[in-house]
């Protein structure tokens, strides 16, 4: 069968968004939607025609628009804020549409009306990034707008988007609201969250107990993590019933992020709202809604900051790796290293995480979580790029880094719960276990923590509580990375589904080579052994499956568990010499 050719072509694309828009339809469904209507009629179609450009897609709040050039898309984008500003005139301002806007040049594949390609993704990412009424671009559309459009856009220095492995050049325009305050310092060694006090929408007051106690449960269960400082709630609480900017309380707070929600009960049923802005540049980089049932009004407030808490936290981590990594006047500290080798693993940049993570300790010998991240790195290299020559030289190394790690710090839940996992990939399970255990109680409701304690204990042989430990922590995050995945599929191999962890191992675009041999030992066991044999005759040549098959057998407690592995990459047709004692528990 002949494959149809992809088809390809450069286009400048713009990507734009309603800023606050789940607030807007929570405060007046139906008159949002007619504004926004009236906006998209009278507003954003003649000038999007006006300029030759072409509506893609609309997705909820946002745009997607393709445009000939990088000219057409910036002066399109300026005129569009400008018609917005001016018909914000004279509307109350819990009432006006404000929009971010990101563009980006490239390539792009186009499939029937829609496009798809990293260029789509970095305006996206862009877009996040626009403060509010203003916009974002990057360098290549700088390069071609200058000398062209009498506007000034401030260079915003290299930016590491998510889920793009190179850093952006980024530029940004002022905004229509101009963000005051100084920026906070960035050579801290701990990220600060302010959270402001969550507003009762429910027009009674005598349910403000519940806001307030959201609002007490967010500092406290944030409090726990190591690495944040959370400001004091006498502090925040002053802004209790005002209506405030939040990036420049953030910034008159000198925290990096600043969070704040809101609570509606209306007979039988609760919704809560929460949002994280970034102070720097009045980001909205994390924002969620909550619908329950409120059959127990104490038990539905743990079940919301249970979810908002697991939910930040992740986010958390990688925007402050972001801002960070973009501030050109950021101090070189342990902890920042340690913050751009999370940001390099998760862009599949793993050589780079080691060597950020390296540098970390080189600044402090002594910093306990790069020296668990290490061991966790060096223990992962076994299976990202298995070879015989180096296997046992890696073993030893990792678990000399999570020796050091315990060593430095044996009360930090992060580093307990990322040597744990470093100890199950060297089969070491009772003290993987054991490390596990403490990290989950000292900080229970750690999303990571969370998914490493579920898949460690399926490992130990309990299949059926690790995976809802898993699935439980993989409810928090709708785009869940590939380490979540990789467990999900794991402990669905050991309770037997191979079906579900085939969909699970599935699920990246571009997977790391050892999930397609283990989607090949799911496919062997579902007796699909046609499509396991193309994936094994796929596989490049030094990778190294036997020592792959190996290190994942010596993971499991138990022999059968060990047995189930090996014989699922047998039927696909790896090369396995027979064992020559029991799997290591």
């Amino acid at each position: 069968m002949v494959e149809k050719p992809i088809h390809r072509r450069l286009v400048a694309i713009l990507v734009a968004d309603v800023v606050g828009y789940s607030r807007m339809m929570e405060a007046d469904e139906a008159g949002t939607y007619e504004t926004l209507k009236q906006r998209r009629n009278h507003v954003l179609d003649p000038v999007v025609k006006a300029h030759g450009g072409r509506i893609v897609k609309l997705m909820g709040d946002g745009v997607l628009v393709e445009f000939a050039s990088a000219v057409d898309a910036a002066e399109a984008a300026i005129e569009l804020q400008r018609k917005m500003k001016e018909a914000n005139a004279g509307v109350s301002e819990s009432r006006q549409i404000l929009l971010r806007i990101g563009i980006n040049m490239g390539d792009v594949i186009g499939e029937g009306s829609d496009i798809y390609g990293e260029g789509v993704n970095i305006a996206a990412r862009l877009e996040a990034l626009a403060e509010p009424g203003g916009l974002c671009m990057s360098e290549k559309v700088h390069n071609e707008i200058q000398g062209k459009i009498p506007v000034v856009m401030k260079d915003l220095g290299l930016v590491q988007l998510k889920n793009i492995a190179a850093p952006v050049r980024t530029f940004g325009m002022e905004t229509a609201r101009p963000l005051a305050g100084v920026p906070p310092s960035r050579g801290k060694e701990f990220t600060t969250i302010a959270v402001l006090p969550f507003t009762n929408m429910s027009g009674n007051a005598d349910q403000d107990y519940f806001a307030d106690g959201i609002t007490e449960d967010m500092i406290t269960e944030l409090s726990r993590f190591r690495n944040l400082s959370v400001v004091a709630r006498n502090t925040t609480s002053s802004y209790r019933g005002q209506s405030v900017n939040a990036a420049n309380v953030g910034q008159e707070l000198g925290a990096d992020f600043v969070l704040e929600g809101s609570v509606r009960l209306a007979g039988q049923r609760l919704r809560a709202s929460v949002q994280l802005i970034e102070a720097q540049t009045g980001a909205n980089v994390f924002a969620e809604r909550f619908d329950r049932e409120m059959a127990d009004i104490f038990a539905v407030q743990d079940e919301i900051v249970e979810a908002i808490v697991a939910r930040l936290f992740f986010n958390l981590q990688e925007v402050a790796g972001v801002v960070r990594a973009r501030s050109a006047k950021t101090n070189i500290s342990a902890y920042t290293s340690w913050l751009r080798a999370g940001a390099a693993w998760r862009n599949g940049d793993e050589p780079g995480a080691r060597e950020h993570m390296q540098q970390a300790i080189v600044l402090d010998p002594a910093y306990a979580p790069a020296l668990a991240s290490l061991a966790l790195l060096y223990a992962y290299w076994r299976f990202s790029e298995p070879n015989a020559a180096t296997d046992a030289k890696l073993e030893a190394e990792c678990q000399e880094f999570a020796a050091r790690a315990i060593a430095a710090d044996k009360n930090d839940p992060f580093v307990l719960s990322t040597v744990a996992a470093c100890l199950l990939l060297v089969g070491r399970v009772d003290d993987a276990m054991r490390y596990s255990g403490i990290a989950i109680s000292m900080s229970p409701r750690d999303i990571n923590g969370l998914v490493a304690r579920g898949m460690i204990v399926s490992y130990a042989g309990l299949h059926e509580e690790g995976l809802a430990l898993v699935e439980r922590g993989c409810k928090f995050e709708p785009l869940l990375p590939p380490a979540f995945l990789s467990s999900l599929g794991d402990c669905h191999y050991l309770v037997r589904r191979f079906d579900a962890a085939l969909a699970a191992y599935g699920s990246l675009i571009d997977p790391p080579i050892f999930f397609r041999l283990n989607q090949a030992a799911c496919l062997a066991q579902l007796g699909r052994a046609e499509e396991a044999a193309a994936i094994m005759h796929a596989m490049p040549q030094a990778f190294d499956t036997e020592v792959y098959a190996r290190n994942t057998a010596k993971m499991c407690a138990l022999p059968e568990d060990a047995e189930l592995w090996l014989s699922g990459f047998r039927k696909a047709g790896a090369l396995i010499a027979p064992s020559s004692g029991p799997a290591k528990g």
